[in-house]
């Protein structure tokens, strides 16, 4: 499915320590089966048939998950970097929580466009 260029351009610049891995991707599924197994190592051939993606995909999703620093690999084994994985998540919930408090969970430019702006002021040109 397209996306808008728009959107694409939002994810190209995105801080990637703050990427989100959307849930039915293959780097969601493997985080998601390695975070509930975080007590192992496996193998890419282990995880392909756990997760039901193509071994040639895992492999890929698996090197690109250790650039991040979400995964850790020995050998042909591979474990979730659980303290990377708890910084990851505590700097979500943080931005969540100073977008909320700072925005109330509006959508600023929504709210910014809805806005009635004083008798003696114009609006901003784009």
């Amino acid at each position: 499915m397209a996306i808008p260029k728009d959107e694409f351009d939002r994810l190209k610049s995105r801080d990637d320590d703050l990427a989100v891995y959307e849930q039915g991707t293959n780097a969601h599924t493997i985080l998601q089966f390695l975070a509930t197994h975080s007590e192992q190592a496996f193998p890419p051939k282990e995880i392909a048939a756990e997760t039901g993606i193509p071994p040639g995909s895992v492999r890929g999703t698996l090197s690109r998950l250790a650039e991040t620093g979400l995964l850790e690999h020995v050998d042909k084994y591979w474990s979730i970097n659980e303290a990377e994985l708890a910084t990851r998540r505590a700097a979500l919930v943080s931005q969540q929580a100073i977008d909320t408090d700072q925005y109330g969970g509006y959508d600023r430019e929504a709210e910014a466009d809805n806005a009635e702006l004083p008798p003696d002021r114009e609006p901003r040109k784009e």
